[in-house]
């Protein structure tokens, strides 16, 4: 059961591509979250949603896709591709509709919120201060709920779930989703205002301030029965598959290229470093890291610079945070469950616990500031089983217009098996 997206992710062009729109939100529903309020069996737990359809109704479930974005003189959607610090709108917009607002019933209601914006973090509360109950972060639903009345910093591509208790409005009321985090650029957040500042309209920032409104019109037709159970989905236990190995990541400027192919090697000034390598550019033909199947590993994910933040994205498998700038009392409630994406903040530092289960391959991880992805932030990983029929290390895959050629790998790093 999990809030997840899919987008567009042709290197050098992700982020203009998924700025104009070509990305998607899809939910997978399972015996605990079956997407139906009313199956009282024990098991389900009975999550807002609705009744009508045995699973995955949507009728008090609802995903809202966040987004900046700019428009030229003409209205045309604009974006300058050459700002490699990464673009920011002046317009907010959710599910791609500018100014929105929502109808709803006194009730509650969950709405899986994704960042789909390509550079700018979101930090949401509602006009009123009311409370908000965070029940997952990315892919899966959290071990308890965590009752917040501002969510933390939403970085690029992270989803958070959140439930919102309409019943304590009166029909004809209206309540806004706010943004409170402001941008000066495409690196970073400036940093968060007041709610009372976000409401003023006083900010250097135009995506400060309300960007959803919703509009209590009536008392619902059947009782909500749906809930927040106390407890949700409890992490798995680890604790007795062995440690395989320890890697570090570091991300940031300045990177170099290693490799001259003029097919799978890119350059641009960002790019991640392995375990105390170089920062290189992105190269689809090398290969940064190979663990084998089945094994569980630490990764250390560390950013080189204060003046950035990155919100790293590890392909195929989620994770646990271990520790914050290598500390476990720095990992907040709401970042306790599995997780795809990982905001590193300036000149932090995330710890991760991955096993790498069910299926043998090539993947990547890669900033989700998509103008720094396409901006050679980005690498190549494999599981690798260590034995036939698999392919040690697997030829890439060179995408022509008349079909697919293999090429053996570019450069593997001597660490990276």
């Amino acid at each position: 059961m999990s809030t997840h997206w899919f987008h567009d992710h042709m290197f050098s062009f992700t982020s203009q591509n998924v700025y104009k729109g070509m990305a998607g939100m899809f939910n997978i529903y399972s015996a605990v979250d079956r997407g139906n309020e009313a199956i009282n069996d024990g098991v389900n737990l009975r999550l807002p949603s609705g009744t009508a359809k045995a699973w995955g109704n949507l009728e008090y479930d609802v995903n809202l896709m966040i987004a900046d974005k700019a428009w030229d003189a003409n209205g045309q959607l604009a974006m300058d591709i050459f700002d490699f610090d990464g673009f920011l709108g002046d317009q907010m917009t959710v599910n791609l509709v500018y100014k929105p607002f929502f109808e709803v019933e006194r009730r509650k209601y969950r709405f899986r919120i994704l960042n789909g914006a390509v550079a700018r973090f979101f930090k949401i509360s509602l006009s009123d201060g009311s409370p908000m109950i965070q029940i997952a972060n990315d892919g899966n639903l959290l071990p308890s709920p965590v009752v917040v009345t501002q969510l933390d910093q939403q970085g690029i591509a992270e989803r958070y779930d959140v439930v919102i208790d309409f019943s304590r409005y009166s029909v004809g009321q209206k309540v806004w989703m706010v943004n409170l985090l402001e941008h000066e650029n495409g690196t970073m957040p400036a940093g968060t205002v007041s709610l009372s500042q976000a409401l003023s309209g006083n900010s250097s920032d135009p995506c400060v301030g309300k960007f959803l409104e919703f509009r209590i019109v009536r008392d619902p037709a059947t009782p909500d029965v749906s809930q927040v159970p106390s407890v949700l989905v409890p992490n798995p236990d680890l604790s007795q598959i062995p440690v395989a190995r320890q890697r570090t990541f570091v991300f940031g400027d300045d990177a170099n290229q290693t490799t001259r192919d003029p097919v799978t090697s890119f350059r641009g000034p960002w790019g991640i470093g392995t375990d105390d390598g170089d920062k290189l550019d992105a190269d689809f033909g090398r290969i940064s890291a190979a663990p084998k199947y089945g094994t569980r590993e630490i990764w250390t994910l560390q950013n080189d610079g204060g003046g950035w933040d990155h919100p790293i994205h590890i392909h195929f498998e989620e994770g646990r945070i271990l520790a914050r700038n290598g500390s476990a009392s720095n990992v907040p409630a709401w970042e306790r469950g599995r997780k795809d994406v990982y905001r590193l903040r300036p000149d932090g530092s995330v710890t991760v616990s991955i096993q790498f289960r069910d299926f043998g391959g090539m993947f990547m991880e890669h900033c989700h500031n998509t103008t720094h992805e396409d901006n050679a932030m980005l690498l190549r990983w494999e599981i690798d089983n260590n034995g036939a029929p698999f392919l040690r290390p697997l030829p890439t895959p060179i995408p022509k217009p008349q079909g697919v050629t293999f090429e053996p790998p570019t450069q593997i790093l001597g660490t990276a098996f």
